[in-house]
């Protein structure tokens, strides 16, 4: 989940907080994503989820908190109507604790990620009413991360 550069693309972060802020564009800067560009992205929502985390779960990493918090995320979206793969969600989170992956033969698909990152950034927003008040900050500290991560 790494990406080649250590720009974050405005486009990014603009999808990110249109998700937050429950702007009906967020679908449409992502359904026009190419395939490339979806992985980049990924990669930056990695950052994102990493930075809205870490008030939720602090430094916790053990596999049965991370698969708890998996499964709440996916039981809130299927209530919802909202079905994604709370393995792909818990794939995510154990990638941004550090854990060993779940799919070691075949990786998610890019698509199953966006929309797993988006299930987990939605899923704390909806619990966490400070996020989309704070959102710049958020993305400013998601981009700081982003470049130490991608950092080479």
């Amino acid at each position: 989940m790494r990406s080649a550069g250590l720009h974050v693309e405005p486009r990014f972060c603009d999808q990110v907080r249109c998700l937050v802020l429950r702007d009906r564009r967020a679908k449409d800067l992502d359904e026009a994503l190419l395939p490339d560009d979806r992985v980049t992205f990924n990669d930056f929502l990695v950052s994102v989820i990493a930075v809205l985390l870490t008030p939720r779960i602090g430094d916790r990493s053990e596999i049965e908190d991370l698969a708890a918090f998996s499964d709440e995320v996916a039981a809130a979206h299927r209530s919802e109507r909202r079905p994604v793969n709370e393995f792909v969600i818990e794939e995510l989170v154990r990638h941004i604790y550090g854990l060993p992956p779940l799919f070691r033969t075949f990786p998610a698909p890019p698509t199953a990620v966006s929309a797993a990152g988006a299930a987990i950034v939605r899923y704390l927003n909806n619990t966490d009413t400070s996020i989309a008040a704070d959102i710049d900050h958020i993305l400013d500290t998601a981009e700081d991360l982003h470049r130490h991560r991608t950092r080479h």
